[in-house]
């Protein structure tokens, strides 16, 4: 299962890196093996809303995109840290509830049906993003 998992969560990644144009926003290497300095390791669900334009998931330490991948039922849980404003903003066909604009504090989302959820930052758009894959 986690085989499965690892390997459907690459699939997402390199999906949403063949996406990618030259907009001029940041990219990161984040997440790839041997390019990450901060690997996570951190429980499944749990995304930083960072100090910087940055998601960045706690489990595995990708960011921008943070992909991270829940069975069904499952929670994601957003905590920012520092002091920058930012959101949680569903986009694309499947969706979810939006958080507000904040600077601190928590937002959680359980999500109970299987698909691939995409978000980014009201505030940063598509400089600061991230996938939830729900199997």
């Amino acid at each position: 299962m986690r085989l499965i998992t690892a390997a459907i969560g690459c699939l997402a990644l390199a999906s949403l890196a063949g996406c990618g144009g030259s907009s001029g926003a940041p990219s990161s290497t984040t997440g790839v093996p041997g390019n990450n300095p901060n690997p996570g390791g951190g429980p499944v669900g749990a995304v930083t809303v960072g100090p910087n334009v940055e998601f960045v998931s706690s489990h595995n330490g990708s960011q921008n995109p943070a992909v991270d991948t829940i069975p069904v039922g499952g929670t994601i849980t957003w905590t920012w840290s520092g002091g920058l404003l930012h959101s949680v903003q569903s986009v694309g066909s499947t969706s979810f509830a939006s958080s507000s604009t904040k600077t601190a504090g928590t937002y959680a989302v359980t999500f109970s049906a299987a698909g691939t959820y995409q978000y980014d930052c009201a505030v940063h758009g598509s400089a600061m993003r991230g996938t939830v894959v729900v199997q």
